[in-house]
């Protein structure tokens, strides 16, 4: 981790000016310092209309304005005490996506330990630490787009998942607990199922395209479902956590929709 993040942090110095003024690479950083600054000002609300883009008719803002902006406003309160000034608001943006890029390793071992063993944990983890190209570029100081944040909360959100299918092996839930109200031996899937339910939304509020993941993760299902019948075990165990998942998720992208359409650049009634 330290590693990573000094790889991603070393030239953050390049990024300010002698004034004190923070630079970011590329075009869409500048989109999310706008909605930073607002959520700042209206914590925890985003802004949903923005009228300097497409002017004079404006437009919605889509992929911008998500969780993502609310993190880096919510650490941008903390270090300001509940008033941040601009510098500081844009020093919190400037570190964010080193961070978050580093941060990836500690699902990605996991994820490596539930496949394989801790040696399998340790060489993913290695692999993600030297990897270069798009992770490398896109997580650096200064490149404060969304993508490094699609990337944790993607790799958090097969966690859960994985593990919530892996305890399910060891609880083996079936569907006559439910009408008969055996919520106590229940629980154990719940919980897991819950949480990665929340995960997988979680990703989607990050990015709403992301709803890609919810295919892969239906083929996913799909398969182990039918390979654990052809082996002569029951399914249904694994069904009441898929179906668990996607309701978790269906509820929690609901409850955030901007557009009432099939819109995959917004949280639309796609994701749901």
């Amino acid at each position: 981790f330290l590693f990573m993040l000094w790889v991603r942090a070393r030239s953050w110095e390049g990024f300010v000016r002698p004034d004190g003024t923070v630079l970011f690479r590329g075009n869409d950083p500048w989109y999310h310092y706008r909605m930073v600054e607002y959520t700042v000002r209206n914590f925890p609300g985003t802004m949903p209309f923005d009228p300097w883009t497409s002017f004079p008719a404006g437009t919605s803002v889509g992929q911008f304005g998500t969780l993502f902006d609310q993190l880096m406003a919510a650490v941008a309160l903390l270090v300001g005490l509940g008033s941040p000034t601009t510098q500081q608001i844009q020093m919190v943006m400037l570190f964010t996506p080193a961070v978050l890029g580093a941060l990836t390793i500690v699902p990605v071992y996991l994820i490596g330990v539930q496949l394989s063993s801790r040696v399998g944990g340790l060489t993913a983890a290695l692999v993600l630490a030297l990897t270069p190209g798009q992770f490398l570029s896109r997580s650096l100081a200064g490149f404060t787009d969304h993508h490094v944040a699609e990337t944790l909360f993607m790799a958090i959100a097969v966690l859960a998942v994985l593990t919530a299918v892996r305890r399910s092996q060891v609880e083996k839930p079936v569907w006559e607990q439910f009408p008969n109200r055996e919520f106590e031996s229940l629980r154990p899937t719940l919980v897991f199922s819950g949480l990665a339910g929340v995960a997988v939304a979680l990703y989607i509020w990050v990015w709403p395209p992301g709803v890609l993941l919810l295919g892969i993760l239906g083929l996913f299902f799909a398969a182990l479902m039918i390979l654990q019948f052809q082996s002569g075990r029951s399914p249904e165990h694994v069904g009441i956590v898929a179906a668990i998942i996607g309701l978790v998720t269906a509820l929690l992208t609901l409850v955030r929709i901007t557009e009432v359409g099939l819109s995959a650049t917004k949280l639309s009634l796609l994701q749901p």
